[in-house]
């Protein structure tokens, strides 16, 4: 556990729920914190009143296991969307294959799943909302290809995103709460190795004081 907390990314599991309204783009994206793996980021969307797109900074850790779902974490017609540190699209998923109106999926050990260690932004939004670059859309999700994971195949995938276009289509304006499940990530920010050594050992103050109550 030692070497884990120098480290600065423990290994057990922690959630992440949206603090603040998250922003839509790197600059105001909410930035995820706390310790262990980052299995959950959970919040809300209402487009009526202009929160349309949520954006979150997270820490990949590379090597294909990254992946992102929706499944069973939402009630609207999702879709999700991946950037790298620059703000460029990675990959994204409407509708995961099989069915429309469907949740939303970015799978681990596909060919577009990031395979190099950094901090990335995860975006989610209600269809038909769809980032934008200044040369135009960056991912191709619509029509024949919105249950396709897609690359930054669009006229403007080679660009950062700069904002959204597209009108939500599926229960307009409703959207709601959200929770996207993730594997092979970690939140983008950590306390310091000393917080994780105070916090071990005020945790190992209170095991001992358990074990010692009981003895008694």
């Amino acid at each position: 556990m030692l070497y884990l907390i120098l480290l600065g990314r423990p290994s057990y599991a922690a959630p992440f729920t949206e603090i603040a309204d998250a922003g839509s783009l790197p600059a105001t994206a909410e930035v995820t914190s706390g310790a262990g793996l980052l299995t959950e980021i959970a919040g809300t969307l209402t487009p009526a009143s202009g929160d349309a797109q949520d954006m979150y900074k997270i820490h990949i850790d590379g090597g294909g296991t990254f992946s992102a779902t929706t499944l069973d974490g939402v009630g609207f017609d999702s879709e999700l969307f991946l950037f790298d540190a620059s703000g460029k699209g990675v990959y994204a998923n409407d509708d995961v294959e099989g069915r429309d109106f469907a949740p939303s999926m970015l799978p681990a050990g596909h060919p577009l799943t990031p395979v190099t260690a950094g901090d990335y932004y995860l975006a989610i939004t209600q269809c038909c909302s769809v980032p934008i670059s200044s040369g135009g859309e960056i991912f191709t999700v619509g029509g024949r290809d919105h249950r396709a994971v897609s690359g930054p195949t669009g006229a403007g995938g080679d660009s950062p995103v700069t904002g959204y276009s597209g009108t939500f289509v599926q229960n307009p304006t409703v959207g709601g709460p959200y929770q996207i499940f993730l594997t092979g990530a970690h939140a983008a920010a950590v306390p310091e190795p000393e917080v994780f050594a105070l916090m071990l050992a005020g945790l190992g103050m209170v095991s001992l004081f358990t074990r010692r109550r009981k003895i008694a």
